[in-house]
């Protein structure tokens, strides 16, 4: 049985004045080093829109400090090539290895603006580079069988959510042998395995991450019953977290973690979305954490 790289996609912690509340979100690093594999600092759960690049380097290099580059992935998606970059080349400097760039967005990209624009970063980063592949927010699309086009960047793998993660099997059969996907469907990491891919960047493993840790287990040991079981959890977890950044920061409160405020234009849970939070952080944390070997 194939063993997942687990990601837990970050959220960033406002306070109240709207600052990032540095603190809140170091806790948070400390609590997830020995339950995943990595993190992926500053992507759409961790609202990049609407961090200033100074602030986008103080999570970088807090994901640094604590887990290191070779489990930190730094998103370094922006409005344009030159801001990605600026954004790059900081990273880079902080002693970043693993980058990930969102598709151009809010005007839509050919293949060749896509070529372009992760050329450019690979070129500026020189460590691993995986686009990021998500139509349904950023306008672009990839279709698989354009893969093989962008691979000419000089990408070593991609990340697909939404929609995108509706394809995986379509992506790997227009890829090269031993290219990374993740998908950003956390609630489908066996799936996903199954044809071939290499794990899940998961934004509700960032709140709540012990059943992804028992499903990676379990499927490092090849324990079939262990895997359906995290699995239903799972299944029963994603719907009430995923849909909403909100949500998964009120799950980071109730378990003392301080999730913080959005800085985007979010709402808040009512308070019968905020019950079946709590139901659902409750069920995940009767799992026992167990270590990670983080090989991946």
């Amino acid at each position: 049985m194939s063993v997942p790289e687990v990601l837990s996609a970050l959220t960033t912690p406002f306070a109240p004045n709207g600052d990032v509340s540095v603190d809140a979100f170091r806790r948070n690093l400390h609590r997830l080093v020995d339950l995943v594999d990595g993190v992926f600092v500053a992507g759409t759960t961790g609202e990049f829109l609407a961090l200033t690049a100074k602030e986008h380097a103080l999570l970088v290099e807090s994901c640094l400090d604590t887990f290191g580059p070779d489990r930190t992935v730094v998103h370094v998606g922006s409005h344009s090539t030159a801001q990605s970059i600026r954004l790059t080349r900081t990273a880079k400097n902080l002693g970043a290895e693993r980058f990930a760039a969102l598709t151009p967005y809010y005007l839509a990209a050919s293949t060749q603006g896509i070529l372009r624009h992760w050329a450019a970063i690979k070129e500026a980063c020189d460590g691993e580079l995986y686009g990021y592949v998500f139509p349904d927010v950023a306008l672009t699309d990839l279709p698989p069988e354009e893969l093989p086009e962008v691979l000419k960047s000089g990408i070593s793998g991609i990340k697909v959510s939404a929609t995108a993660s509706t394809r995986v099997k379509e992506y790997l059969d227009h890829a090269p042998q031993g290219f990374k996907l993740w998908s950003g469907n956390d609630a489908d990491i066996p799936g996903v395995m199954a044809v071939g891919g290499y794990g899940s960047v998961s934004g509700v493993s960032g709140a709540c991450p012990r059943p992804w840790n028992a499903l990676r287990d379990a499927m490092a040991n090849g324990d079939e019953q262990a895997v359906s079981r995290a699995q239903q959890t799972i299944t029963g977890i994603v719907p009430v977290l995923g849909p909403s950044i909100a949500n998964l920061k009120h799950a980071l409160d109730l378990q003392g973690l301080n999730g913080g405020t959005c800085r985007m234009t979010i709402d808040g849970p009512d308070q019968s979305t905020q019950k079946k939070i709590a139901a659902v952080v409750d069920l995940a944390n009767k799992y026992p954490p167990q270590g990670v070997s983080h090989e991946a």
